[in-house]
């Protein structure tokens, strides 16, 4: 029996939305979703096909949480976007991949945004449980320069008492978190190694140069086949910088990295030197 063309969409669509005939790319996973973007799905609906539960966006001010940045972002975008498959009720969108080079978007040319960043807020919209469609449309209405909060869905990380035994102060540990954070980011950015999935643990931290460098190990977990993952033990130095860019505002200290390696902990053990430290 045929549905409604308006309740059944294809597993996968692409869209692209023209912005001074720009393209701004998104990737859209298969999810029902109400023909009227402010209705709720009813009990009639077949709530097996849902992914996620709608929910209807409020605007207000957002407070940055660790990991968390905002940024303004000029139109094209130049994002893949997904939307995400975690269990449970909350859903919402994630980048899934960055157009680079000569078409390169200003998601790119940030140097901040990365694959892996859950998309929280559009200017002061909060979209951490929207479905794609809404995320996509609005993206597709609201005026050039875009106002986006995005996180990098990391969480907390495990720090050890050990390990922050070795810091002297909480500024210490919040730089040690910013290192090791915009160390996952430059990974994620890259993408020689794979998805980065998480950081399993931090073994290693100190902090130089009167507070302004921190050096930072930890484990992170990689998948480059979206099934199987792999262990790699990451080396990162990175310093402050000043907060010269008004279009992005951080939840934690402005971190440059400026050595960055990886070593795999399988298979042939081959260490990868993602950023190498110029000698002076």
């Amino acid at each position: 029996m045929m549905t409604s063309v308006h309740q059944l969409f294809i597993s996968i669509r692409l869209f692209l939305v023209f912005d001074c005939f720009a393209p701004f790319l998104l990737l859209r996973c298969d999810a029902f979703v109400p023909t009227n973007l402010n209705q709720h799905p009813t009990s009639g609906e077949s709530g097996q096909n849902h992914r996620c539960l709608y929910a209807v966006p409020s605007k207000e001010h957002r407070t940055l949480q660790l990991g968390e940045y905002a940024v303004d972002l000029a139109k094209p975008l130049g994002m893949i976007l997904e939307e995400r498959e975690e269990g449970g009720g909350n859903c919402g969108v994630r980048v899934k991949e960055l157009i680079k080079g000569g078409n390169a978007g200003s998601a790119w040319n940030s140097g901040m945004v990365a694959p892996g960043d859950l998309v929280l807020t559009i200017n002061d919209i909060d979209v951490s449980s929207s479905d794609f469609d809404f995320v996509m449309d609005l993206l597709a209405e609201v005026d050039s320069p875009v106002n986006l909060q995005l996180g990098d869905g990391l969480g907390q990380l495990n720090m050890p008492k050990n390990v922050v035994q070795q810091l002297k102060s909480s500024e210490d540990a919040f730089l040690i978190d910013a290192v090791v954070r915009q160390a996952a980011r430059e990974i994620r950015r890259d993408g020689r190694l794979g998805e980065l999935l998480g950081v399993e643990v931090v073994i290693g931290a100190a902090v130089q140069n009167e507070g302004q460098r921190g050096l930072a190990r930890f484990f992170a977990i990689l998948s480059t086949d979206g099934v199987s993952s792999y262990s790699c033990n990451v080396s990162a130095s990175g310093v402050q910088v000043s907060d010269s860019d008004a279009t992005i505002n951080c939840s934690s200290p402005k971190v440059k990295i400026v050595s960055l390696s990886c070593a795999k902990d399988e298979g042939l053990g081959r260490t990868f030197d993602l950023i190498q430290e110029a000698m002076e």
